[in-house]
């Protein structure tokens, strides 16, 4: 999957169109503060001040630089264990370079974490934190994420792509485990923009919007849904769950936090996939990239094409839910393709 700047040359970045598409990709990147605070009261408050100042930054990179090549390499490692029924998925000296890359790339995030510090007044005024600049973030990860494209995803095997974005969301999980839940609460959704790289691609869906204008019926239905991605996965991730309490993944019960981290980040996927290929006009990239790579994944994890489908289908009833009416008829053709694609898988 192509990791392209996030402002195309042709659109100027003081548009409006632009302005609006990159506070809408910030918007997905925001941490909730409002529960911490409403149990925790002014300690919370307090704790969260500290640990966000820039020594209280500075603390939490430098312990997590200390461990970061160790769990990278231990991530590969569980990749590779994860995906071991399938032969020379990637290579040992491949699966080598991978970890010093993914090393690199988490340095990097850490160190723009480091240099963003809120004001106090921040945490009493606002219910949330998002990563700003999310464009100078994506301009310092780059030359890292290229070097990464060129050496392992040349040749676009979804294979290479689904042992990447497992061995970044096991990384970013080591990583996590390593720290407190305030730490946690400023540091995942850094450490989530990071990982969503590899296998999401909001990028895309904001060039692809370059191409229509402001009153494009289709750009206006991308610009009500986004914003509400997470909780969208969130709310389908739950009731999967609750449809399922028994089903045991690879990892364990879908209701165990690892296990629902993924299923959220599938399902975000999934929704990014939808608005790409409404943008372009077309379902390739739903049947080329993401099929495929789920008919790599899923196997390796123990998730069953009819759970895959029921999943699919609850994200639908969840997305049209929360749609203008003006915006269903949009909907419905992209939506019904993706759950035609994976029918198909199930009858394989």
């Amino acid at each position: 999957m192509p990791v392209e700047s996030v402002l195309p040359d042709a659109v100027h970045p003081d548009s409006a169109l632009v302005k609006s598409l990159i506070s809408l990709w910030t918007s997905c990147y925001t941490t909730d503060l409002s529960m911490l605070s409403s149990e925790t009261g002014k300690e919370a408050v307090v704790q969260l001040v500290k640990t966000s100042s820039s020594a209280g930054r500075s603390q939490t990179v430098k312990q997590l630089k200390r461990i970061l090549q160790n769990n990278c390499e231990r991530a590969g490692i569980q990749s590779n264990t994860l995906f071991s029924y399938i032969p020379n998925v990637v290579h040992l000296s491949d699966a080598q370079r991978i970890a010093v890359t993914a090393t690199h790339l988490y340095e990097k995030t850490l160190e723009f974490y480091e240099q963003q510090s809120p004001s106090p007044a921040s945490f009493v005024l606002m219910p949330s934190l998002s990563i700003q600049a999310i464009p100078q973030l994506l301009e310092e990860l780059e030359p890292v994420l290229q070097e990464l494209r060129h050496q392992h995803l040349a040749a676009k095997d979804s294979r290479a792509i689904a042992f990447l974005s497992t061995q970044f969301h096991f990384s970013s999980q080591f990583l996590l485990n390593r720290l407190t839940p305030v730490e946690q609460l400023l540091v995942s959704p850094y450490f989530r923009f990071l990982e969503e790289q590899v296998c999401i691609p909001w990028k895309r869906v904001c060039e692809a919007a370059t191409g229509h204008t402001l009153q494009s019926p289709k750009l206006s239905l991308i610009q009500q849904m986004l914003p509400r991605s997470r909780d969208i996965a969130l709310s389908v991730s739950r009731r999967v769950v609750q449809l399922n309490p028994h089903y045991q993944s690879q990892r364990g019960l879908l209701s165990n936090p690892g296990v629902m981290a993924s299923s959220i980040r599938d399902v975000q996927m999934f929704q990014s996939y939808l608005w790409l290929s409404i943008l372009e006009g077309s379902t390739a990239s739903i049947e080329k990239e993401l099929v495929p790579l789920c008919v790599m994944v899923y196997p390796s994890v123990n998730v069953s094409w009819k759970l895959a489908r029921q999943g699919i289908q609850i994200l639908m009833e969840e997305l049209q839910v929360r749609m203008q009416p003006e915006h269903v008829e949009i909907f419905l053709p992209y939506a019904q393709s993706m759950q035609h694609f994976f029918a198909e898988c199930d009858q394989a």
